[in-house]
């Protein structure tokens, strides 16, 4: 790495110190054009509104006086529409408001029957000429409203760009009978766009509704009235009514910032462009002045750099200089001359301080060196007496070091075995040992020190060469003997050894007991883990300090709480997390923590919204007469809860939809079997039909169960083919029973357009019925149904829109499931199943269609029945 001189670093200092404030004052000065910038778009945003609102207020005033006119001539009598009757209030209108050139009324024909002026601008006579040619004439004749044109060359005005406002006049009858129109002035107009002050190059620009120029600061677009439809900024105010940009203008050949905004109820657009070359004048001025301060400030802070350095760089120079002498190990004396004229004092004291701490230097060095010398014999000295303590402790900490996941314990008692040989630098073996109440360890299966093992070659071992025994014991068991061979008396063991050896043997024991227990925690660990995590409730453990130590893996499940976060819980907080989802339940959590209680049923939220039932119920974890902490089973009985509720609503729908037809069906026949009584053939009739429409009530409700069971199973078949929705609806309405004694009001205009369905109409018409009389039953005033109709590209979608009490948002999910009813009051009030939306949903399933609601409670609903189109290409094949 290269090493610049002081010089070099005291100029790069000053040049950073004087970048840093103007760097911050350039910065801030850019922020501020900017801000000033965007403060300028924002007020050209503002001005682009304010002038279409005054174009807006403009139009309107205008409008409203043309309406009233039309309104006024139409209030008056058939004699008073004469020419000499409505001259005066055209007169009057355009008197006493400026901007209108010509005003005239014509006949249903487009014939003007009065004028003023009475003439257009090029002397042409107005009344009795014909507008028919106009087509503003055709647009009010269809839509018999008010019509606001876009710019075209008319009549009234010459041939010159004409803007009209029409309002038709009704006759007596509320008849159509003609139409006042007026000219607006466009000069007047103008005058309204350009009396704003816009700034420098700056201009606004109004289109009609077909982008046509109204103004423009180039008259001749307006004279030609030119479409600026692909102009870039009338592209972007058609895909959004407003906003700004940049964009290129192919009028005035450059970039221009644009701020746009749409006329609502006219459909005018309204722009104030300007040169972007102007909006950025301002910022790169700015960029140039920040630029030019900083060249000129670092070229002055390098110079003065440079200078200051100057002084100082012959003495720090010989300062360098002589280090370098001092580190090469050649010291001199102080040099006698030094150049430390024109340097600072503290500079020329550090130098002086230098030389004195140099010499001492010296002289300390030359003390250690001795020191060093000395220290050198002693350690040799104690080097010795320590290496054996160290080999020893080796042997020890190998046996007493947790045993690493890749490393047994056979391995690593043989590892210290040989180093025990090489400290003893004779033969050491560990043997097996078979007492009465012993057996040889796993140990040994593995690895065995003795060829035949068993007593019988230790004996003739230990008669072969002079050993010592050290017994290897764990309490009073002994589970193997430590054999050292001490060779001739000359080489006899020394009480220091043997003092080792039994520490050796006493280590050996602790690892052999270790092994033996460690595998054993081991198996029974593992079996209880898998018990554990194969069970299907959630299982949570709770030491005494109220910590949770274990959860399986259903716990995690079933409560969304990850293992590593729930193993970081205390138990307050685990109930606390849990409770988040029931909160109606905390009072129980706190009574089964305080084990007032040992078990509790509650209901919890899953986090996709449902509701699940849950139960749990705690215990101790115990030892014999010792507690270690509580335990926790949760378990979901969601689906007995779910088999009981059903249970009980079908009883007790059948119970309560059965037992009415059946005791009107048991009232008449008993009343009809009286032989104390004559009958008249009349009230026999009535009993009669009584007895039929329960026994059809009765039907209804088997021919319900019968389809929710072919849809439960899958089995439920359509006949498909081409048909009208039309007839479906109308086979439906006639189907409702007693629909007269409802005051049922439907409105059912479908239009003829509508494609064909391709759908079974017995089942179509069962949809509809169910929803007619669904709008019926569950309404407390006069029920009105509207039916209206649309397609797409595959689907035809049928809404039935009732006037009803409407359905609550949180009963909308559920309303098509078996059985449910929105509320007990309506079950009460109304008969049913519960099982109508059910079976319309299922048969909507079937055609490959759909069933959708939406509702406002208290309002009335709307189903959507979406069925699928005739297809002659594949429905025909099939």
């Amino acid at each position: 790495m290269k090493h610049l001189p002081l010089r070099v670093h005291l100029t790069r200092a000053f040049t950073i110190i004087a970048l840093i404030p103007i760097l911050i004052l350039g910065s801030i000065q850019i922020v501020q054009i900017n801000q000033i910038k965007d403060d300028y778009k924002r007020t050209q945003m503002h001005t682009t509104q304010r002038l279409a609102d005054a174009v807006e207020a403009y139009i309107y005033y205008r409008q409203n006086a043309i309406e009233t006119l039309g309104a006024t001539i139409s209030a008056s009598r058939t004699s008073f529409r004469d020419r000499a009757g409505i001259t005066p209030k055209i007169q009057s209108l355009q008197a006493s408001l400026p901007g209108l050139i010509n005003v005239v009324t014509a006949d249903r024909t487009g014939i003007v029957t009065a004028a003023y002026p009475e003439t257009n601008p090029v002397g042409e006579p107005l009344v009795g000429a014909s507008l028919s040619q106009n087509g503003y004439y055709d647009e009010m004749l269809k839509s018999q409203s008010t019509v606001i044109t876009a710019l075209f060359r008319g009549l009234q005005s010459g041939g010159s760009p004409d803007i009209v406002i029409a309002a038709p006049i009704f006759n007596e009858d509320r008849q159509y009978d003609g139409f006042v129109a007026a000219t607006l002035d466009l000069k007047q107009l103008e005058l309204l766009v350009t009396k704003y002050d816009y700034g420098k190059n700056t201009y606004p620009v109004v289109l009609d509704r077909l982008n046509q120029v109204i103004y423009h600061p180039d008259r001749q677009l307006t004279a030609t009235m030119n479409d600026l439809s692909s102009e870039a900024v009338v592209q972007a105010a058609g895909e959004n009514p407003e906003g700004l940009g940049r964009y290129m203008s192919t009028l005035k050949q450059q970039e221009e910032l644009v701020t746009y905004t749409t006329i609502s109820g006219l459909g005018w657009k309204v722009w104030v462009g300007r040169s972007y070359q102007t909006v950025n004048e301002t910022l790169f001025n700015s960029l140039l002045l920040t630029f030019t301060l900083l060249l000129l400030a670092i070229g002055l802070t390098i110079a003065l750099g440079f200078f200051l350095a100057k002084g100082l760089n012959n003495t720090i120079r010989l300062l360098v200089s002589y280090t370098q002498k001092l580190a090469d190990g050649s010291y001199k004396e102080r040099p006698e001359s030094t150049s430390m004229r024109g340097v600072p004092y503290e500079l020329n004291v550090l130098a002086s301080r230098f030389f004195q701490m140099a010499q001492q230097v010296n002289e300390n060095q030359q003390a250690l060196l001795r020191l060093n010398a000395e220290l050198e014999n002693r350690v040799e000295e104690r080097t010795q007496s320590l290496s054996r303590k160290n080999k020893e402790l080796e042997i020890v900490n190998t046996l007493i070091t947790p045993i690493s996941p890749i490393q047994e314990t056979p391995e690593l008692i043989e590892g210290s075995m040989g180093q025990l040989r090489m400290l003893l630098n004779t033969d050491v073996r560990l043997h097996p040992s078979y007492g009465e109440d012993t057996r040889p360890l796993g140990l040994f299966s593995r690895k065995r020190t003795i060829v035949d093992g068993g007593k019988r070659s230790l004996s003739h071992e230990l008669k072969a060469m002079p050993t010592y025994i050290v017994p290897v014991r764990s309490g009073a068991i002994e589970l193997a003997q430590l054999a050292v061979s001490q060779g001739t008396e000359d080489g006899a063991i020394t009480e220091q050894d043997r003092h080792f050896l039994h520490t050796f043997a006493n280590s050996v024991a602790i690892m052999l007991q270790n092994d033996l227990l460690l595998k054993s925690v081991q198996h029974e660990h593992a079996t209880l883990q898998a018990v554990l995590e194969s069970m299907t409730d959630a299982i949570v453990l709770i030491d005494m300090q109220k910590q949770v130590v274990y959860g399986n893996r259903q716990m995690s499940e079933m409560f969304g709480i990850p293992t590593p976060d729930l193993l970081q819980m205390s138990e307050e907080v685990m109930f606390e997390t849990i409770s988040v989802r029931s909160p109606d339940s905390r009072e129980a959590f706190s009574s089964l923590i305080a084990q007032q209680v040992a078990a509790i049923k509650f209901k919890l939220t899953a986090s996709s919204g449902k509701e699940r039932f849950m139960t749990v119920s705690s215990f101790h974890v115990l030892n014999q007469d010792h507690v270690y902490g509580r335990g926790y089973v949760w378990r979901d009985i969601t689906k007995e809860h779910e088999v009981d509720s059903l249970k009980n609503d079908l009883i007790s729908l059948a119970s309560h939809e059965f037992k009415t037809p059946i005791t009107g069906i048991k009232g008449s026949v008993e009343t009809l079997l009286r032989t104390d009584a004559d009958w008249e053939e009349s009230f026999k009739q009535e009993l009669l039909e009584g007895i039929h429409e329960d026994i059809g009530r009765i039907q209804q409700l088997i021919e319900d169960w019968l389809d929710i069971s072919k849809i439960e199973a899958g089995a439920m078949r359509v006949n498909r083919e081409p048909t009208r929705i039309q007839s479906i609806v109308r086979n439906a309405i006639k189907r409702l029973p007693n629909a007269d004694e409802h005051w049922l009001e439907i409105d059912a205009s479908l239009e003829d357009r509508l494609p064909l369905v391709y759908a079974d109409k017995t089942r179509l018409e069962q949809v509809f019925v169910n929803l007619f009389t669904n709008a019926i039953r569950y309404n407390d005033r006069q029920p009105l149904v509207r039916v209206s109709a649309e397609s797409d590209d595959t689907y035809v979608h049928i809404r039935v829109t009732d006037n009803g009490t409407g359905i609550h948002a949180d009963h909308l999910e559920h309303i098509f499931d078996r059985f449910y009813r929105v509320d007990l009051s309506s079950s009460r009030r109304t008969s049913g199943t519960g099982l109508g939306l059910a079976i319309c949903k299922g048969i909507m399933d079937s055609h490959g269609g759909q069933l959708r609601v939406e509702s406002i409670e208290g309002e009335g609903s709307t189903f959507i029945v979406s069925i699928p189109q005739y297809n002659p290409k594949e429905d025909d094949t099939l």
